[in-house]
């Protein structure tokens, strides 16, 4: 039974973002409320919620929000304008300004940074 009940949940929220997606506009499927993002993603999307926990982003604890905004003015895709908040000098120095940071940087893995190698001070 819980096992049909996630099908179900999936494919509404997979239908969900498939409208949002047909109409041009970020649309989160879901009433967030105060709810941290990992709340329900580590569920109904285990694979996204761990390529985050072994991303940069995860290893230095940068929640969901501060690149997909919260309920009220939710991004499926950030622009470079959110990148440039916490990494202004690697945008400023992007070869290709025209062309998205996620073009490079794939959402959820990024893979650019090795833990062992990685000061969180780097990145500014």
């Amino acid at each position: 039974m819980a096992k049909k009940v996630m099908v179900f949940v999936i494919m509404m929220m997979l239908l969900a973002f498939a409208g949002a997606y047909a109409k041009g506009k970020s649309v989160h499927p879901e009433k967030m409320g105060s709810q941290d993002c990992m709340e329900c993603h580590a569920d109904v999307t285990p694979e996204i919620a761990q390529q985050w926990e072994h991303s940069a982003h995860g290893f230095v604890g940068v929640k969901c929000q501060v690149c997909h905004g919260d309920e009220k003015n939710f991004v499926k895709t950030p622009t470079n304008d959110t990148c440039q908040g916490c990494h202004a000098l690697q945008v400023d120095n992007n070869t290709s300004p025209a062309t998205s940071c996620a073009t490079c940087h794939k959402a959820h893995n990024f893979t650019i940074h090795k833990a062992h190698d990685y000061n969180p001070t780097d990145v500014k």
